[in-house]
């Protein structure tokens, strides 16, 4: 970090009543800047500058859910308030906050079947957490979940930047992505929940054996389809290649083991028909997240992107994109096989019965 860099974070750090002694960026995040901080008491945080994206209020949410996780002895970060009782600062125009530290290791990749097992049961007992829960209206309705706005999108960026330098290479992967969408299954969506709406894998922290600690990076938690939030999951944690290579492939082994993890802390009743799109469901944010990615290559605002290994964003965001779409074709590939393993996950008398 520069020296002005430490001077702003210890303006900031200020307001909460913490002296700065070093700073460790985090880079696994494609969106909030994110510092791990120790201050000179030897105390650890996580410093957080919010992406734009984000509004100001999403601090008053987060607040609410920690405290509803807390309540049921669910581990989270929690915001940490300034000496003013204020969740947040605000600074030269941005957003900063700090939250408790949680110990934990986050991947970018599933190590193995126990990591994936270990997932769903941290994810089912989040969902768990907000059964039968009161003042649930201060949460947002999540419009993530949209393929046909993310393709709009991704026709509009096509047409805007038409100058682009790799507009001709962007458009061609862009061309499969749209004849992917049109051969998707149909997704029954059922009753919206409470959901943490990006459970990527690296948004879990895991202990030194495996198990899994708790769900990091709230910004995103909101109503949504639940069929939504497992098809967001799988499609990350089955992933064995990761996000930054187009070789990426479906693991049924993970997802097998994902399924049943899930399945055995589950407290929410799951609608068989929702339990029947969950496949359809991870096939489609596969190709929306392509989408995404391929729309970011042409507008280069949203994602962050790795210059050591990629000559540009734009770059970077086509590999992306390609990588999803190669895991969404080969899921389609193994669309049956996956149907059975989550009927055998969710059967009456199996795994599901199990509860917290």
């Amino acid at each position: 970090m520069t020296a002005d860099s430490d001077r702003a974070m210890e303006e900031i750090l200020v307001a909460y009543g913490l002296q700065l002694k070093t700073a460790e960026p985090v880079a696994r995040g494609l969106i909030n800047r994110t510092w791990i901080i120790t201050t000179l008491l030897g105390e650890r945080y996580v410093l957080q500058r919010l992406h734009p994206v984000f509004p100001v209020e999403v601090n008053d949410r987060i607040q609410f859910v920690t405290a509803c996780l807390q309540e049921q002895g669910i581990c989270t970060p929690r915001l940490v308030v300034t000496r003013s009782g204020e969740n947040h600062v605000a600074i030269s125009g941005a957003i900063w906050r700090v939250l408790t530290y949680v110990s934990g290791a986050s991947f970018d990749i599933v190590p193995n079947v126990q990591h994936a097992f270990a997932a769903g049961g941290v994810l089912a007992c989040f969902h768990g957490a907000f059964v039968d829960r009161e003042g649930l209206n201060v949460l947002p309705s999540s419009t993530t979940h949209d393929i046909s706005r993310h393709l709009e999108g991704l026709r509009a960026a096509l047409r805007e930047h038409s100058r682009h330098d790799d507009h001709a290479r962007i458009a061609i992967v862009a061309q499969e992505i749209f004849a992917a969408a049109r051969s998707l299954p149909n997704v029954f969506e059922g009753t919206p929940r409470v959901v943490h709406g990006d459970p990527k894998i690296s948004n879990i922290l895991f202990d030194d054996n495996g198990g899994a600690v708790c769900l990091i990076d709230l910004d995103t938690v909101g109503l949504m389809a639940l069929v939504w939030e497992l098809g967001d999951a799988f499609r990350s944690w089955c992933n064995p290649q990761g996000e930054d290579t187009e070789s990426a492939e479906f693991s049924l082994g993970l997802f097998s083991a994902a399924l049943a993890g899930y399945a055995a802390k589950s407290r929410c009743a799951i609608d068989p028909q929702e339990v029947a799109g969950i496949v359809a469901a991870t096939e489609t944010i596969y190709t929306e997240l392509a989408a995404r990615f391929c729309t970011d290559a042409l507008r280069e605002t949203y994602f962050a992107w790795d210059p050591v290994r990629f000559r540009t964003h734009a770059e970077h965001n086509l590999v992306r994109a390609r990588g999803q779409l190669n895991a969404a074709r080969d899921l389609a590939s193994k669309r049956q096989e996956a149907l059975c393993i989550v009927q055998r996950a969710f059967a009456p008398g199996g795994v599901r019965r199990r509860r917290l």
